[in-house]
């Protein structure tokens, strides 16, 4: 197997009734919209406000996605747990981390379909920060279809009794394509990935990209 390869651990197995069990015990968990998911390759872009978010993932249909994870986990817990029953890419959050981007390209290449989390970081309080232009550049790098998937309510699970969690799987799409993406088609990728994943959210989840004039445009798309 060469570097740029990830092994799928044996754990991946029980991963989608494992986190079905936890989301369904802990939460009222409701997924709307797993009709869109496409045939790999895809990437599946998703808003981050929780550790449980990674069950979200691990629910869907196609639970042994690669995803990014965070280096800051490896040699945890969470690590351990995440090593054990999915397929991560290990990336630095602090820098652009190219080798990670190189991976997920290879992955996508292979016919596979990987997620990421553009603002890179837990909002906490469930709204939608400013994300990182990685996610752009792997998208304009692929030319693979993009899944926005808008999570409600996962950071107050532990927090309310059994509060109320949905996910909201949009419809696929495309972005322009581009030989060479300038730093203004980065942002441009960025915002607009962003304003599909507010196309799925409640407004009070809109966060930085309130009011933002793309939503509309990117909920014709994705709804």
């Amino acid at each position: 197997m060469s570097e740029n390869e990830i092994q799928t651990p044996q754990g991946s197995r029980w991963m989608r009734p494992l986190s079905l069990l936890v989301l369904h015990l802990l939460s009222n968990y409701n997924l709307i919209g797993e009709e869109n998911i496409p045939a790999p390759p895809y990437i599946l872009t998703a808003n981050h406000s929780s550790h449980f978010d990674g069950l979200v993932g691990g629910s869907l249909s196609h639970p042994d996605i690669p995803a990014f994870a965070a280096k800051k986990y490896q040699g945890t817990f969470v690590g351990f747990l995440i090593q054990t029953f999915a397929a991560p890419i290990w990336i630095e959050q602090a820098s652009p981390d190219r080798h990670a981007l190189k991976i997920a390209l290879h992955t996508l290449k292979e016919g596979k379909p990987i997620a990421i989390a553009p603002e890179g970081h837990r909002s906490r309080d469930g709204k939608l920060r400013e994300a990182y232009e990685g996610a752009a550049y792997l998208i304009s790098k692929a030319r693979v279809p993009i899944l926005p998937v808008g999570i409600v309510n996962t950071h107050l699970i532990l927090k309310k009794i059994r509060p109320r969690v949905e996910v909201r799987i949009g419809r696929p799409y495309r972005l322009p394509e581009t030989t060479r993406a300038t730093k203004e088609q980065l942002q441009e990728f960025t915002d607009r990935v962003m304003c599909a994943l507010a196309a799925l959210l409640p407004e009070e989840q809109h966060g930085v990209y309130a009011g933002h004039p793309y939503i509309s445009e990117m909920a014709a798309l994705v709804r």
